[in-house]
């Protein structure tokens, strides 16, 4: 996703509203030791995960699920 694409969709939210963002860019997933890309490869490694993201939105939907029930009860 391009950062333009990014702040569009961002644009829906009031500015106060809280969220919970994860990405990514070239520099850090090389930092953790993903070969030196040129641009046009890391075009291709953004596309080939942006086809496959549900699998990892539905791991870490689980996830914010688990989180927030045990924040509830919590509060219970």
């Amino acid at each position: 996703m391009k950062v333009q694409d990014l702040l569009e969709q961002l644009k829906a939210y009031e500015p106060e509203t809280e969220l919970i963002v994860a990405y990514w860019d070239k520099e850090t997933i090389e930092s953790y030791g993903a070969p030196t890309m040129n641009e046009d490869q890391w075009k291709q490694v953004v596309e080939d995960y942006e086809d496959g993201e549900w699998h990892w939105q539905g791991s870490a939907g689980d996830d914010f699920v688990e989180i927030a029930e045990k924040v509830i009860a919590t509060d219970e």
